[in-house]
């Protein structure tokens, strides 16, 4: 599995962590998800989630992803600012990566602001490339980038007719 700074550890949400990373997620967020669509998410089939945790116990970062047919949807990815730059966004995002071409996955994709260059230049260094955009996205009206980083070859480059 991907590799995370020591000494921090990993693991699967639980329902009791809900209010933990809904906190998170309005720090980090202007608009933020409310608890109850994190508590929905936590447990159902075909998701990847991994929560990241301090020493302490503390949440430092989470990533909530869904399978859509062959690819994996990057729905939530956050770091708490007091851990930011310490690779934690990374390794989740490595690890959804890993979890994609373990299920044969095609790809990864997810929305992005168009204002947040930090989370872009992100994507982009883990191979991820703009492949749209959705105009007024979010809450406040920004329109997001649509990135994809693909897994594995299609059929079609697979055969070299591409």
């Amino acid at each position: 599995m991907a590799a995370l700074p020591e000494p921090f550890f990993w693991r699967e949400p639980h329902f009791s962590d809900v209010t933990a990373v809904a906190e998170l997620e309005a720090l980090v967020f202007p608009d933020p998800w409310p608890p109850a669509l994190f508590a929905t998410e936590v447990g159902q089939p075909e998701r990847f989630q991994r929560l990241v945790l301090a020493p302490s116990g503390e949440l430092a970062a989470y990533l909530f992803a869904c399978w859509q047919v062959d690819e994996l949807h990057i729905l939530k990815v956050a770091t708490h600012p007091r851990f930011q730059g310490m690779g934690l966004a990374t390794a989740l995002l490595t690890a959804a990566q890993e979890e994609a071409e373990r299920r044969h996955g095609a790809g990864l994709i997810l929305e992005v602001r168009v204002s947040n260059r930090r989370a872009i230049e992100l994507y982009r260094h883990l191979g991820y490339h703009v492949v749209g955009r959705r105009p007024r996205y979010y809450q406040n009206g920004e329109d997001a980038l649509v990135m994809y980083r693909k897994v594995r070859p299609t059929i079609l480059q697979r055969l070299g007719l591409t």
